[in-house]
């Protein structure tokens, strides 16, 4: 049973018992009431064994099994993908399944589990569902550090989640030096041109237009040389490159109509 997903018992076990009840229905109307109930039953059973884990991944479990790392982190890319799709109540239903069983078999310290657990603080800190963020993206970072090294993508990543709050709680000083530290750290082990690092410099730009507005010609010019950096580096159709592009020219729109 364990290649075949928690979830999916259900469902296959009321279809079973459809199947056989039917068995012991007379044939006439109170078999079609009988198939049409306990089927409706397990078209429920199905939606929300599906909800869990799509049928696509349940069937990759039972070629491999539940507890193959491939099947683990394709649960995780169906929680990534529903967070694209616009629904972070799925992408939180999902990983609060799959991150103890990636705990069970891969350990906390693996780096699958850790960049699952990220991911899940982001969420729930996006959402409101983290009382104390601050304090749990802290201890996420302490926990991924020493295993991934401060220049991986998931431990800068972290860091720059705890610098958006920081910013969000209005402890804009703390932001802008947590900014900064991911901006020097990712240039030197990923590149001026990785894709974190260029985030991290349009956030920390952000951060600094809103303190002044439209009188700050300086982050103007900042933006205006990231956005060719984006361009060059992740190309033009990038939707970060394109968001962040959209933004500038707000920003120059604001700056030309203010006479600043």
């Amino acid at each position: 049973m364990q290649r075949i997903s928690k979830s999916w018992r259900w469902p296959l076990a009321g279809l079973a018992g459809s199947c056989a009840g039917a068995l012991f229905v007379p044939i006439g109307g109170m078999l079609w009431v009988h198939l049409i109930v306990t089927l409706s039953a397990v078209v429920v059973l199905v939606r929300l064994a599906h909800r869990e884990v799509p049928f696509p991944v349940a069937l990759a479990q039972l070629r491999l099994g539940g507890d193959d790392p491939a099947v683990l982190r394709a649960r995780v890319l169906s929680a990534a993908a529903s967070l694209q799709q616009g629904r972070p109540d799925l992408t939180l239903y999902r990983l609060k399944s799959v991150l103890p069983d990636l705990n069970r078999v891969l350990g906390p310290a693996h780096p699958d589990t850790l960049s699952t657990r990220l991911l899940s603080l982001q969420v729930r800190g996006e959402t409101g569902d983290l009382p104390d963020r601050l304090t749990a993206i802290r201890e996420l970072i302490g926990d991924i550090a020493p295993v991934l090294g401060p220049g991986h993508p998931d431990t800068l990543a972290a860091r720059h989640c705890l610098a958006e709050w920081l910013g969000q709680d209005g402890r804009t000083d703390e932001a802008e030096a947590a900014y900064e530290g991911v901006i020097t750290t990712g240039t030197e082990q990923l590149g001026a041109d990785h894709n974190l690092v260029l985030i991290a410099r349009s956030s920390l730009t952000i951060l600094r237009y809103d303190r002044t507005g439209p009188a700050n010609g300086a982050a103007v010019d900042d933006m205006t040389a990231i956005v060719a950096a984006m361009e060059r580096a992740l190309g033009p159709t990038d939707p970060t490159a394109a968001s962040t592009r959209r933004l500038l020219t707000q920003w120059r729109s604001t700056q030309a109509g203010s006479g600043a």
